[in-house]
C-alpha cells in the first residue's frame, strides 16, 4: 500500500459496487422508517403486544414487521395503520430524481424537529 493511501473498510469497498450501493440505500430508507416506528413505540411506553392489541392483530405480526428488514414485506396500508396506531401520520409520495436532492433535506429537517 502506498503511504498516501488510506485503508478502506469493508463497507467502503462494498459501496464501490453500484448494485450493492443501490440495495444498501434502499434498505437504509426502510431502516430509518423502522427506527421512527420503534421510537414512537418507546415514547408511548408500549410493547409489541400493546401495539398488536390496538391494531387488532397478533404480537408475532408486529415482531415480524419491526425486526431488521421486516418492513420490506409489509404493505403500505399496514405501515400506515401501524403509524396511525402510534400517533404518527404516514406519507408516501414520489418525486423525480432531479428534485429528490431538493426535497429530501427539507423533509429530513421536518422529521427531525
Amino acid at each position: 500500500m502506498k503511504s498516501d493511501e488510506k485503508p478502506r473498510g469493508l463497507l467502503a469497498r462494498k459501496m464501490a459496487n453500484p448494485a450493492y450501493r443501490k440495495r444498501h440505500e434502499e434498505s437504509y430508507e426502510l431502516l430509518k422508517l423502522e427506527i421512527q416506528l420503534l421510537n414512537a413505540l418507546e415514547k408511548k411506553h408500549w410493547t409489541y403486544a400493546d401495539l398488536a392489541r390496538v391494531m387488532h392483530t397478533q404480537k408475532s405480526a408486529i415482531s415480524r414487521d419491526l425486526k431488521g428488514g421486516g418492513l420490506r414485506s409489509a404493505s403500505m396500508a399496514r405501515v400506515a395503520k401501524m403509524a396511525e396506531a402510534l400517533g404518527l401520520r404516514f406519507f408516501s409520495f414520489c418525486v423525480t430524481e432531479d428534485k429528490a436532492g431538493q426535497v429530501l433535506p427539507f423533509i429530513r429537517r421536518m422529521v427531525a424537529a
